[in-house]
């Protein structure tokens, strides 16, 4: 059978997501010829990756019906009249999750007049009529006029309703009443829709889909039933072969926010995956304040197998000379810098853009106490992000192989599960920092801090990090001018940062990873601290250091001494 495929490729950002590589290529076996139109910039790299015979750059008017028109008009009627099947295809499904082979083998011998994904019934609104992400028409069709003559007339639209109703519905409606047939792989027309605000199953009845292995999952779908999301995807990973984590992976970059809840289900680093180790030289930049803490680190780092460069940062040229000598203790070799004593740990880095840019990879981390109660904030906050980032260092460098991962960060350190220091009435005077900060950094995609409730955010700003997915932070440049002075107030840009650096990742097209917490408690606890409060949410910064530690022993969370 000669069959053709014109396939629309969009992408807002000008980029190319995995789901259409996979896509064309599951595809591929299918067809004499593809066709391949892209309604944005496809670099020449990319589009080397995408099977096609017939490439068509072209700006993003008309939507997917002037595409395709465009297609045919480049192979012309004559030409496409040969085929035995023409399917238009666009890439706003995942998919085909089963091999689509059969489904053309059978509608081929039923000698139907054309088939595609879904139907969707008549409404008030619209026709009934194929939707038109999937469509296959058959020779006869092909070479009928009223094909020809629907093709030859379609317009340019800049309103999709338009389109819909123009195009999408008239088209099925016109070969249906000149006496053409057409099938769907899931019929629904007669389904029940009890419980669904509209009849649109491709849309909104993604379990539907799931259940009946329809073999193409809408984009969309996915996006508008985010609770559901994680069931969806779970089940299609136990009956399908479908490579789940393109989902995860394309919902990230291109279509959601970094840390919605169905994404973050699947934001655990597989510590057990040990690649092969990365080869170039890593750095590792220590903020060493309190350098009777260095040893929690120099231990750690002397076991790591791949090849690193050590930055050490302090505040006062009097810790430089204890420094070298624990240096030497550990028979570990470091550059040391007096960066002063602003901007705590993060400015120090910063400071060091000069060094830290000739490296791919970058750890980050700091000797983290609380003058206030150490043994309860510093000492476990540090041990926790010790055991999340320092010591599995050898099997979370190996991950950075996977050239889209930007960014690993700890999970909640244990402390935090049990009191809720970071809660929404804090996070939100935070947040502006955090606009102002995406404005002068001069980022692409567009998120307004102020709606969020809290943010996904690197606890310390410990974390591994690949330079280019941060570049922008240390593009600022910037200076001690930038930060307040000690004591720091709790809406710092320090905080801002803190938070910002998934975002900022994202923001660039990479990936971010967590690294769990061994620590294994249930989230009921998470349920008791988030609703422990009768009388709202704490106000931290009112209360103070000293104020807020008395506050935690009157409520009976810390059951210990203060010593004077």
């Amino acid at each position: 059978m000669r069959r053709i495929l014109f396939y629309v490729h969009f992408n807002k950002y000008n980029q190319l997501s995995e789901h259409v590589v996979f896509q064309l290529n599951e595809m591929k076996p299918i067809f004499e010829k593809i066709v391949l139109v892209s309604n944005s910039l496809l670099s020449q790299e990319d589009l080397a990756r995408l099977p096609h015979d017939i490439f068509i750059q072209r700006e993003n008017s008309g939507f997917d019906f002037a595409a395709w028109a465009d297609g045919i008009e480049t192979i012309g009627m004559a030409e496409l009249a040969q085929y035995d099947s023409a399917t238009f295809m666009n890439d706003t499904c995942f998919g085909p999750l089963y091999d689509m082979m059969p489904y053309y083998e059978n509608y081929e011998e039923e000698a139907i007049d054309f088939w595609g994904i879904t139907n969707h019934r008549k409404t008030k609104e619209v026709a009934e009529h194929i939707q038109s992400y999937f469509v296959v028409y058959h020779q006869k069709i092909l070479q009928s006029k009223t094909f020809q003559s629907f093709w030859e007339n379609v317009e340019v639209l800049d309103d999709v309703q338009e389109v819909i109703e123009y195009y999408e519905t008239s088209l099925t409606s016109e070969l249906i009443k000149v006496g053409y047939h057409y099938k769907t792989i899931l019929e629904t027309l007669d389904r029940s829709t009890s419980g669904m605000l509209h009849p649109d199953f491709s849309y909104w009845n993604p379990s539907v889909i799931v259940q009946e292995k329809v073999p193409f999952l809408k984009i969309k779908a996915v996006q508008a039933f985010k609770d559901m999301t994680p069931l969806v995807l779970n089940e299609l990973s136990r009956q399908s072969n479908y490579p789940i984590k393109q989902i995860y992976s394309h919902m990230s970059r291109y279509v959601e926010r970094p840390d919605e809840k169905y994404l973050l289900a699947n934001s655990y680093l597989d510590l057990t995956e040990v690649a092969a180790q990365f080869e170039q030289p890593i750095a590792i930049h220590l903020h060493a304040f309190y350098t009777d803490l260095l040893p929690d680190f120099f231990e750690q780092f002397i076991t790591y197998k791949f090849h690193f460069d050590l930055f050490i940062t302090t505040d006062v040229f009097e810790k430089k000379a204890e420094i070298e000598q624990q240096l030497s203790e550990f028979k570990l070799k470091a550059q040391v810098f007096v960066t002063g004593n602003v901007g705590r740990d993060v400015l120090p880095m910063l400071k060091l853009k000069d060094k830290l840019a000739n490296y791919e990879i970058i750890g980050h981390f700091h000797t983290k106490k609380s003058k206030e109660a150490d043994f309860l904030v510093g000492e476990s906050w540090r041990k926790d992000l010790i055991e999340m980032l320092v010591k599995p260092a050898n099997q979370i460098v190996s991950q950075f192989l996977n050239q889209k991962l930007g960014l690993v960060i700890a999970d909640i350190p244990t402390f935090f599960r049990y009191n809720e220091i970071v809660n929404a009435a804090n996070e939100a005077k935070i947040a502006p920092h955090m606009n102002d900060l995406w404005q002068r950094m001069e980022m692409n995609k567009a998120i307004d801090f102020t709606q969020m409730a809290t943010f996904v955010m690197s606890y310390g700003t410990f974390g591994w990090f690949r330079y280019d997915a941060l570049h922008q932070l240390f593009d600022l440049n910037l200076t001690e001018a930038d930060i307040p002075k000690e004591p720091l107030p709790q809406n710092s840009i320090l905080h801002a940062i803190e938070r910002a650096l998934i975002y900022i990742s994202w923001n660039n097209f990479y990936d971010f990873k967590i690294s769990q917490n061994q620590t294994i408690l249930t989230p009921f606890i998470d349920v008791k601290t988030m609703n422990h409060s009768q009388n709202g949410p704490i106000n931290w910064d009112a209360l103070g250091g000293k104020r807020a530690l008395k506050y935690l022993i009157k409520k009976s969370l810390i059951k210990t001494r203060i010593i004077r």
